[in-house]
């Protein structure tokens, strides 16, 4: 993967390429010590928004963002995106041919990494077969605590895709068990759709759910169907 982004690298005026999964995690980089892991998160959050907004890989092959002193350009392929920072002068007819190679090898290796990368944000428990994710909650805690009065825990919408694959069936309900504490709650769950991608992976409650599990934002919590 590496070899691949270093030699789309090795064309004039591109300075730095990046494949994001389709839950916005990072399944490879090749980008300057000055751009860190959590600006490539944020861009990685950002380009997804943008490519299901404008629905780029139903209509458009690559997208190119013209900035005064450089360019982003975005291609989208299956369960990925190719996300490129260039200079303003880069030739794109060149790296075009460039790309449409590029991805054919990505695509082939996406599978690996796109596991490899999830297993960071939902895994199973030492091959128990039991689903863990971490703990989230809205930033306007009166939001947050409307979950409380409805006695309610939520999920995104490619939170609850993930789930539903995971364990192979719809469900209205989930389990919340906290291993550390001992406790535990079933809780009916409602799936948001327009929800910041930073929620994806993650079981959003509220305060008094946090309170009831022991559980804390950032916390992993084992989650099966009610």
């Amino acid at each position: 993967m590496q070899e691949i982004l270093r030699h789309i690298n090795s064309v004039e005026g591109v300075i730095g390429s990046a494949v994001f999964n389709e839950r916005g995690g990072i399944a490879a980089s090749a980008f300057p010590a000055l751009v860190d892991e959590p600006a490539l998160k944020k861009a990685a959050a950002l380009m997804l928004e943008c490519a299901h907004g404008l629905q780029i890989s139903q209509s458009l092959d690559i997208l190119d963002l013209r900035y005064a002193e450089g360019r982003v350009i975005v291609k989208a392929f299956p369960g990925a995106l190719l996300c490129l920072l260039c200079a303003k002068t880069v030739n794109l007819q060149v790296l075009s041919i460039t790309l449409n190679l590029a991805v054919k090898k990505l695509e082939s290796l996406l599978p690996s990494l796109d596991e490899a990368s999830s297993s960071t944000e939902a895994d199973s428990d030492d091959g128990t077969g039991v689903l863990k994710l971490r703990i989230s909650h809205l930033a306007n805690r009166e939001a947050s605590s409307s979950f409380d009065s409805l006695g309610m825990i939520a999920v995104s919408q490619p939170t609850a895709k993930y789930i539903t694959e995971f364990y192979k069936a719809p469900f209205k309900k989930l389990t919340l068990a906290n291993s550390a504490s001992g406790t535990k709650g079933t809780f009916p769950v409602m799936v948001m759709n327009d929800i910041d991608q930073l929620f994806d992976g993650t079981i959003i409650v509220g305060p008094g759910i946090e309170k009831k599990l022991k559980v804390a934002e950032g916390d992993k919590i084992e989650v099966t169907l009610g």
